[in-house]
């Protein structure tokens, strides 16, 4: 399997985590795996490439191949109209230098990129390849461009109904080639002793005697769901609401000290990310209400949070209503910091019983791996595909 990413993996996005997981699960199922992706210029952040496992903490069981993009990031950013450019070429490239091995027909391209994979359509369609394709979408627009791809894809994977329907019923893929993945947490090697929290709060040195109410996720300036976060800090006294992975940006936007119980933490590694985690005392995950967010979002360290043991709280959207039981995670509207103060007081006034629901909700993730689900998905690419 040649899994095609449109991420750098030197960079800890949510999306490259996933990947990350993915390809490991794949092997660990006893595929062999290539992960293909672009390398990214940084001026601030670098990760040498023998790191990126340990970045990500998941076993060196596959093979990594960086395409040496002409992509940069920071103050000389790339502008879209390269990224596009540089997956397209540099993709193509690959293919031509590894012609014989795509010629397989036991060989899968597995695609998470729409422009990485048009190279590999081209070269099939004039007959110098004779590989599989497969893509997983998280999102479709009624589009012909995407329509293009869907339609030649020989199977297609989907974590959620929405675009399991829309597929089907938009673009009249035929539903036997339309995959539901299960749901996956990064649960696969998660050490399941005791959490020792006073022992994170003190290697974060942490205030024992405080609350803490954790954002781990995307914070990027002008973030309306930050925003929100911080606006709900200021209700409480003896709590500090933590955000982890701050932007030089957003770091900037709140460096005027408004709301006194707002501490921004810069990018972490996977395993000093779980840190903060486990230190919590609420774990926060909350989205602005949008088209994309409303029916096809996947949180992709929402493992790390429900294998924590620390209550959670996300937005009241269809797709989390569908992806996480409400017996086991809480949930409160979306872009409104008012209710999501209600639910912080409310879940802290009675920590015992939300404690117990995310003890429960550990005992689901670690149920639910991606080792797991890429089992169920290989199965079905082997009765779609090869039958």
């Amino acid at each position: 399997m040649y899994y095609i990413s449109p991420r750098d993996m030197r960079k800890n996005r949510a999306d490259a985590v996933h990947m990350m997981y993915s390809c490991a699960a794949f092997s660990n199922n006893g595929i062999d795996v290539e992960l293909i992706t672009p390398k990214v210029k940084r001026s601030e952040y670098t990760v040498e490439k023998d790191r990126i496992f340990d970045l990500y903490d998941v076993p060196e069981n596959f093979k990594l191949t960086e395409l040496n993009t002409k992509i940069r990031e920071v103050n000389n950013k790339s502008s879209a109209l390269v990224l596009l450019i540089n997956r397209f070429v540099f993709n193509f490239i690959y293919v031509l230098r590894h012609l014989s091995s795509f010629r397989a027909k036991n060989v899968v391209v597995y695609s998470k990129c729409y422009t990485s994979i048009i190279p590999y359509i081209l070269f099939r369609f004039v007959g110098l390849i004779r590989c599989k394709l497969v893509f997983e979408t998280p999102f479709l627009s009624n589009n012909n461009y995407h329509k293009f791809i869907m339609k030649r894809m020989d199977a297609i994977v989907v974590m959620t109904t929405y675009v399991q329907e829309f597929l089907i019923n938009t673009f009249k893929i035929s539903d036997e080639k339309v995959i539901k993945c299960p749901i996956r947490f990064q649960s696969d090697y998660h050490d399941h002793t005791a959490i020792d929290k006073i022992a994170k709060r003190k290697h974060l040195k942490w205030n024992t005697d405080y609350k803490y109410i954790v954002y781990a996720g995307k914070a990027g300036e002008k973030s309306k769901r930050i925003k929100n976060f911080a606006e709900a800090s200021s209700a409480f006294t003896d709590v500090k609401f933590i955000v982890v992975g701050a932007t030089k940006g957003l770091q900037e936007e709140y460096s005027d000290a408004t709301y006194n119980n707002l501490i921004l933490y810069p990018f972490q590694t996977y395993p000093e990310y779980l840190n903060f985690v486990y230190a919590a005392d609420v774990l926060v995950s909350t989205y602005e209400d949008n088209l994309y967010n409303r029916y096809t979002l996947s949180p992709g360290k929402g493992g790390a949070y429900l294998q924590s043991e620390n209550p959670v709280i996300f937005s009241d959207l269809p797709c989390l209503r569908e992806r996480f039981p409400s017996n086991l995670v809480s949930f409160v509207k979306p872009d409104d910091s008012n209710d999501l103060v209600v639910k912080i007081k409310e879940i802290l006034d009675t920590y015992p019983v939300y404690q117990e629901r995310a003890k429960n909700a550990a005992r689901f993730v670690s149920k639910q791996t991606f080792t797991d689900a890429s089992k169920v998905i290989l199965d079905k690419l082997n009765k779609i595909l090869f039958n």
